[in-house]
């Protein structure tokens, strides 16, 4: 399945990200377009997928977060979902940034298969590291996540 992943900076693009998010997340609060990097994955003219990213400080340290992302039910099982972890790990990489950073909730299954594919591992957040909010540290039903983003030393 070819999609076209394509920056998503207009008033336009933003409603067309806020109508995929109602379908994909029907009982969350909607996500706040401003203050991060979204991007709209197209199947010709129709939309498929969603995501964004921005940086975030934990413990003073500047990190990326995946944001938000969702792929439309019709467009599921095809690996969309960790093409978007890539391509948003790309961009942080370019801004400089050495680790990601992330949170799913405790059920979401495919979620977590594709962050750990993608060589995410758990880990436990601290009052200033958490990205579910202080109202949710410790609660039960999110799992956070990171992962480096430092290339390995190349083998001689």
């Amino acid at each position: 399945m070819a999609v076209d992943f394509r920056l998503a900076p207009s008033a336009e693009d933003g409603r067309q990200i806020l109508h995929m998010d109602r379908i994909c997340f029907p009982v969350d609060e909607p996500p706040s377009i401003a203050g991060a990097e979204w991007v709209i994955g197209w199947d010709g003219e129709m939309p498929a997928a969603y995501c964004a990213w921005k940086t975030v400080e934990h413990d003073g340290v500047p990190v990326g977060f995946h944001y938000r992302g969702g792929v439309l039910p019709e467009y599921r099982g095809h690996g969309l979902q960790r093409q978007m972890l890539r391509l948003r790990e790309a961009r942080m990489r370019e801004q400089g940034l050495t680790v990601a950073v992330t949170y799913t909730d405790a059920d979401g299954a495919a979620s977590m298969r594709s962050l750990i594919a993608e060589g995410y591992r758990p880990y436990v957040p601290t009052a200033t590291t958490t990205l579910s909010g202080l109202g949710r540290l410790g609660r039960v039903g999110f799992v956070h996540w990171r992962k480096s983003l430092q290339m390995p030393p190349a083998k001689p």
